[in-house]
Formats: structure tokens, sequence, C-alpha cells
């Protein structure tokens, strides 16, 4: 019969336990690597708009769009375009999501309003928002009028406070490499 030291059980349950924080750091490196931050920023123009991946959308979420249209490696961007693309991209984190953004030419609002200059959102009601805001341009081929926070009773606000925050949701996950639980702009 085979005789086991307690110094020789430590060992054993020592190297298990290095060996399960390995594949658990493993498996989130799979999972990082998967959601397309970090990869070469690619950026094509079609016929019909642009084709850019998650890494060109996190670049562009950088640049300062004070100016209305923003040029990213040589391309022109403007805020309906760049709602559609931080939405997009937002969702696109938020849902391990990879692929290309197809990006059309959208018009602006018709008749913009809001009633919000600042506001304070959790990811589960920003994802949400932002999901609204993608699909809801890809149907009518422009920005909404306003983007509703579905919340009982909270007023509307308008497309560029929109853009801000999801532009602020990129800028925390480029920073921390995670949506953030909360977001105030």
């Amino acid at each position: 019969m085979i005789e086991v030291s307690d110094r020789t059980i430590l060992v054993i349950v020592a190297v298990m336990v290095i060996l399960a924080g390995a594949a658990v750091a493993l498996q989130l490196m799979d999972t990082c690597s998967t959601s397309g931050a970090g990869e070469e920023a690619i950026i094509k123009k079609t016929d019909d708009g642009y084709y850019l991946n998650l890494q060109a959308a996190l670049e562009l979420a950088e640049m300062d769009p004070r100016n209305g249209t923003v040029n990213y490696r040589g391309f022109n961007f403007t805020g309906p375009q760049r709602l559609y693309i931080f939405s997009r991209a937002v969702v696109m984190i938020g849902f391990n999501d990879t692929g290309m953004i197809h990006v059309r030419d959208y018009g602006g609002p018709e008749d913009p309003y809001g009633y919000l200059d600042t506001a304070t959102l959790t990811e589960s009601e920003y994802l949400d928002m932002a999901e609204r805001t993608y699909t809801w341009m890809e149907s009518h081929g422009r920005s909404p009028n306003h983007v509703g926070i579905y919340v009982k009773g909270s007023p509307d606000i308008t497309p560029e406070l929109a853009e801000k925050i999801f532009r602020e949701v990129l800028l925390e996950y480029m920073r921390t490499g995670m949506l953030p639980e909360i977001i105030s702009v």
C-alpha cells in the first residue's frame, strides 16, 4: 500500500489550484479575444456605406466630435453615423458579438427633442437604449427624434445626448475592459 504524506497532499492540492487558476485565466483571455477589442482596426468604404470592426468603432469613440463631422482614417463620419456606430458597438460588446458594423448614410432627426441635459443609466438601461436606437435607424434611415429610457416617468433624451452616452460607455470599456455598471453624462 502506498503511503501519502501530508506534504505530498499539500503539493498535489497546490498544483491543482494553480492548474484551475490557469484554466480560468485562459478562459477569460479567450472571452476577451473574441470581443473584437484589441484587434487591428479595419474600415472599408463601399457603395452602400462603410464597414468597420469593433476596434475601429472604439478608436472613433476616442475622437473629439465637437465640429459635427469626425475625420477618422480619411473617412468622414457625421453625427447620425456615429450614433449608429456607437450604439451598435455598445450592443456588440454587451452581447459578445463579433463581425463588422455596416454603416450607411443616415439622415438627422426630423424634429429632434429631448428633455434631459444629463443622464445616469444602468448597464441594462443603456444596452436596451442602444439596441433600440440602432435597430430604429436601420429601419428608418435616420436618427430618431428622441431616445427613450424604459423607466416609468423618465423623460426622453436627444440623439446628441444618446451619442454622448454610448461614446462614454465605449471609452470606459477601453479603459477597463468591461462595460460600466452605471454611466453618468
